[in-house]
Order: C-alpha cells, then structure tokens, then sequence
C-alpha cells in the first residue's frame, strides 16, 4: 500500500483586480471671478474610476453635489455680496487614490 501526499500552494492574489486610477482633471481650474448678483460656475469632472468630493472655503459657495465617482459635473453656486467688500472661496476637487487635489478661487466683488 502506498500513500501519495500532494501539495500545492495557491497565489491568493491570482484573478485579483487592483484598480490602476485613471487621469484626473477639472474644468475650469483658474480661479474665477463673478459679479456680486452672484451665479453659477459649472465644474467638469473627468476621470474614469476615481471618486471625489468638493469642499468650499466660504459658506456663500455652494457646491450641488459634495460627492461623486467617475465623470461628472458639480454646479457651484455664488450668492449675491452685500458686504459692499470684495471676497474670496477656495474651491478644491480632492480625488481618492490620493492623488493630489486641484483647487482655485473664486473672487467676488
């Protein structure tokens, strides 16, 4: 009689997905300037697998959407100043994968 062991080992990583992030960019990313009726700038957003969320430095800039994945666009809204005194908001666009943010400002009179 005779017994045959066999052993084998197994990559856990075989048939693993690591996501490779894709490119990132938003339009525009200058800073902006508005008059102080206030209004609207739309950003685009382009990539392919990344998240992102937007953050703004000044409760007077709002942004639609806070959150997001992939493509997309997020409308920035500006209210109207009536501090008579010009001001300033840091918009900036954090991808994940930490991949470094684009930010700009958006100066109102």
């Amino acid at each position: 009689m005779s017994i045959v062991i066999i052993t084998s080992s197994c990559d856990k990583n075989d048939g693993a997905y690591y996501p490779v992030p894709s490119e990132f960019s938003v339009t525009p990313a200058a800073d902006q300037s508005i008059g102080t009726e206030g209004g609207t700038i739309v950003l685009t957003i382009a990539t392919v697998n990344l998240g992102w969320w937007v953050e703004t430095s000044e409760s007077w800039c709002t942004a639609s959407s806070k959150y997001g994945s992939g493509a997309g666009e997020v409308t920035l809204t500006i209210g109207k100043n009536t501090t008579g005194s010009p001001r300033e908001a840091t918009i900036s666009v954090h991808p994940t994968f930490g991949k470094e943010p684009i930010a700009f400002t958006v100066k109102q009179q």
